[in-house]
């Protein structure tokens, strides 16, 4: 259960000893090698916890045998479980465990594929355990910033127009690369592309050939590798399930199996619609991306030199905007606002990102980017037609440039921002 990085504090470890403390059972779940185990090793007390993983022969065959004595080997530490989505049998003796001991954090286990969809796995545990995605380390995380991003809280309190233009933010090149290198722990610490080239093109070979056929139990697509790269060189785009099957050769239906394995794995994060209801004219389509910038980077063959000329700079603006989405997922996890993403389009009318806050508030958010902005960037941020009226609490362009500027003028605020402004808000 080593892990490269982990000096790197996560910023969700805070939310993992909440539920420790809370909770029976701890879930982290998050793709092969974001950092599951290094999280709960930083969020458990190594003296009084019991580690074991799933991917040695010998423990998996003790949890199969006697999946009960299996569970209570920790004599009264915590047993942290890692790859437990291995032996989905264990879910219901976990169950039976905790029934009959709710004590607080009993159990921690980590898996990497979603374990509520894991076959054979039957029991929900619902009110037993409590569930925390892992994602690939944000920028403040690598930079090791001491105080959790929390961006949307920022918008909110209005502080953007205040302050946000005293702080000295990355864009350009400096963007550019921290997007492409994505939030994998082992190849945003190498140098040079080749070697990190070469990590992702391990990692790819691994899950095609080992995690995707046990996950489907043999059945699973041989063009999975394929079917990944596609989705990368569309980077944040509509789902057209039936272009995407005819380019494939494959049924719709085989088509949606193949990319809800991929999803459960936490290869691909889903953006869905907001508006559905309010007008037949709203399209429904979801939004789909490669949830890592990084590995979609590899995957397209898209480097910060391609990133600058005609082709590449389109595909780098897609993943840019899935590298704003992954950010504001992953500080979801810890923020002090509760929120959800979506995107919006009508026929003549399309918005990148709307943030709906629990309180049914909502942040627009247009992703551009070009190093500079004009009017025509906020053109689609119109606030005063259904079904945006009354809602919205802040419009913001998020660019590769590094001024920000926020207009008021009487009306919602417009703020126009560098992407950076994510991690290195004040």
């Amino acid at each position: 259960m080593n892990s490269v990085n982990t000096h790197i504090p996560r910023h969700a470890v805070s939310i993992a000893r909440e539920i420790l403390e809370d909770s029976p059972l701890l879930v982290v779940q998050g793709a092969r090698q974001v950092g599951k185990s290094t999280l709960v090793g930083q969020a458990v007390d190594p003296q009084r916890a019991h580690m074991v993983t799933l991917d040695d022969p010998l423990e998996r065959a003790f949890a199969e045998a006697d999946p009960a004595a299996f569970l209570q080997q920790a004599q009264g530490k915590t047993l942290v479980v890692d790859e437990a989505q291995r032996v989905p049998a264990l879910a219901l003796e976990l169950k039976r465990t905790i029934d009959a001991d709710r004590r607080p954090g009993r159990f921690a286990i980590t898996g990497s594929s979603d374990l509520l969809r894991t076959p054979g796995v039957s029991d929900s545990l619902a009110g037993r355990a409590e569930f925390l995605r892992v994602y690939p380390l944000t920028p403040g995380e690598i930079m090791e910033r001491p105080e959790p991003e929390d961006w949307v809280s920022w918008i909110l309190d209005d502080a953007a127009g205040a302050n946000a233009g005293n702080v000295s933010y990355s864009g350009g090149d400096e963007l550019r690369g921290m997007v492409l290198a994505g939030g994998y722990p082992v190849p945003v610490q190498r140098e040079g592309e080749r070697r990190k080239a070469r990590w992702f093109d391990s990692y790819v070979t691994s899950l095609v050939e080992h995690d995707a056929p046990q996950l489907a139990g043999g059945q699973f697509p041989s063009q999975l590798r394929a079917l990944l790269r596609h989705v990368a060189e569309q980077g944040q785009s509509e789902l057209v399930k039936a272009k995407t099957a005819r380019a494939f050769g494959i049924g719709e239906t085989a088509l949606g199996e193949y990319l809800a394995l991929v999803e459960r794995m936490y290869l691909l994060d889903v953006t869905p619609g907001w508006g559905v209801g309010f007008t037949n004219r709203v399209v429904k389509r979801p939004k789909i991306a490669v949830a890592d910038s990084g590995l979609a980077a590899f995957l397209s063959g898209l480097t910060p030199e391609k990133a600058r000329v005609a082709g590449g700079a389109e595909l780098f603006g897609a993943t840019l905007e899935s590298f704003v989405g992954t950010q504001l997922r992953a500080q979801s996890t810890w923020s002090r606002e509760r929120f959800s993403l979506h995107h919006y389009r009508e026929r003549d009318k399309e918005i990148d990102i709307v943030v709906e806050l629990a309180d049914s508030r909502l942040i627009l958010i247009e992703v551009k980017a070009a190093e500079t902005v004009t009017e025509r960037a906020w053109k689609n941020l119109d606030v005063g037609s259904a079904p945006f009226k009354d809602r919205v609490a802040a419009r913001v362009v998020l660019y590769s440039g590094t001024r920000a500027v926020t207009m008021k003028n009487g009306g919602v605020p417009l703020h126009v921002l560098p992407v950076s402004s994510l991690w290195q808000h004040p």
